[in-house]
């Protein structure tokens, strides 16, 4: 690839020993740290998470984005991270524990994986409740399984108990090669609560200001050195606007409307990015207070989300309803993935016992379980035999009617190969429980958006089944 120049661009990753351990607020506390002291910061999250990149584009005053290895690709994690911090300090929050990648004998996907791709420097945060002296052994085994090219430069102790709890620990571990940068407790007015897919989405309460978590920082982390660990790295600057997407702007002069609210907010900023590049116009609207579509739409978007947070409300907004399924059997080209997919079919039932009707496209409805129904890297295939379009499943619902309705492509588990008929094609509706990193599907979008006469003139028509 041609490049325009190298330069350098500072950054660090924020990495954890494992899950739910505090690298979202360690992350956070950084942010507002370095924006304080007037240093512009670009948020990145590490794998397909839409949550806890909400609390870093909070506070950092712009949108976190997803560096994923099996979605992405070297190269284009590389040019997201050169064009977005051309101006900005970048902050990486790790996903799981720092080795925890796509598969469990190499580093593909980790958080260790994108580190050394970047040549950032790595803050392990520990959760430090109830440890003791063993904490060692956690420090060390992490540093000895990342030599002989150890980037981990710091260390972060997250829920210490007290003064003297810290003073311990940092003693514990102080003549260890590595330096301990901060030790946190248990922050007043900085409870955030988990869901079923980890924390709850930041859009739905208010969250602390930066300056009460720059303060906190300031208490508990040694900025000073922080910000001395942040050594500029050479980066390549792709050719072109933005050197990520098609030059043939295929979408010019049409307007798409997109799910925008609490129910519907699943998308990664790469895949707005492509939309637009492709010369879309993005028009969000709410199916939940909403009463109608934008007008002149040529297509539509629905996301992922919570719709079953929300289903009393989805099902209220009848008016909305009818006017999504007027549009799609018109022939409207229409985009729908997991949350979108649950939001289209008959309705949603909760976990015990209700019903809340939903748009009707989709035969039969989605039920809420207690346990992960899907979950891992998931590649949709319209041809078993060939290659297809990756992305990633996360859910606690079930279509009822997947087994003798799923007609849309062939889904393939990545990490056993395994493979089943899922999604719904119907008119020009593609729905899918398969999240799309847009920018790698530019085919599918060019099919089911790039013409200006699709609607009204469907192409695909359904192989069986029949909406409700």
């Amino acid at each position: 690839m041609k490049t325009e120049s190298i330069r350098p661009s500072r950054g660090v990753v924020v990495a954890g020993t494992c899950s739910s351990g505090g690298k979202t607020l360690i992350s956070a506390l950084l942010i507002s740290a370095l924006r304080v002291r007037g240093m512009p910061v670009q948020a990145f999250k590490v794998g397909p998470d839409y949550i806890d990149p909400g609390y870093s584009a909070h506070y950092a005053g712009r949108a976190t984005y997803n560096l994923d290895h099996y979605m992405m690709g070297e190269q284009r994690i590389r040019d997201v991270v050169a064009r977005r911090t051309f101006d900005a300090v970048g902050v990486v929050e790790g996903v799981m524990g720092l080795f925890d990648g796509t598969h469990p004998t190499s580093a593909e996907g980790s958080t260790w994986g994108i580190a050394g791709l970047l040549g950032w420097p790595v803050f392990l945060v520990i959760p430090a409740a109830r440890q003791g002296r063993s904490i060692r052994a956690i420090v060390r085994g992490f540093m000895e399984e990342g030599r002989p090219d150890s980037r981990i430069t710091g260390i972060i102790l997250n829920r210490v108990s007290g003064d003297a709890h810290a003073e311990y620990l940092r003693s514990a571990l102080a003549d260890l090669s590595v330096p301990v940068l901060g030790a946190v407790p248990e922050l007043s007015g900085v409870d955030w609560p988990e869901r079923h897919l980890g924390l709850r989405a930041s859009q739905e309460y208010d969250l602390p200001p930066m300056e009460r978590l720059a303060g906190h920082a300031g208490s508990h982390l040694d900025m000073d050195a922080i910000v001395a660990r942040l050594k500029p790295q050479p980066q390549a600057l792709p050719q072109g606007k933005s050197g990520l997407f098609s030059k043939d702007r295929f979408g010019v002069g049409s307007r798409i409307g997109i799910a925008m609210d609490r129910a519907f907010h699943f998308y990664y900023p790469s895949s707005l990015d492509a939309v637009r590049e492709w010369g879309f116009e993005l028009c969000p609207f709410s199916p939940i207070s909403d009463q109608r579509l934008p007008e002149g739409l040529d297509g539509l978007i629905i996301g992922g989300g919570f719709p079953e947070i929300f289903a009393r409300e989805l099902a209220a907004n009848e008016s909305m309803r009818m006017a999504i399924r007027d549009f799609v059997e018109s022939g409207g080209p229409c985009y729908a993935e997991c949350g979108g997919l649950m939001y289209l079919t008959g309705g949603i039932v909760p976990q015990g016992s209700g019903f809340h009707p939903m748009v009707g496209i989709l035969p039969g409805q989605v039920q809420m379980k207690s346990r992960l129904q899907r979950f891992g890297y998931t590649e949709g295939r319209f041809d078993p035999d060939k290659a297809g379009y990756r992305g990633h499943e996360f859910h606690h619902s079930a279509w009822d009617r997947e087994n003798d309705c799923g007609n849309l492509w062939h889904a393939r588990r990545s990490t056993c190969g395994s493979m089943r008929k899922e999604g719904y094609r119907y008119k020009n509706l593609h729905a899918s429980y398969i999240h799309l990193e847009y920018s790698t599907a530019e085919p599918l979008f060019r099919d089911l958006f790039g013409r200006q006469d699709r609607r009204g003139s469907p192409s695909h028509q359904p192989e069986y089944c029949v909406p409700i």
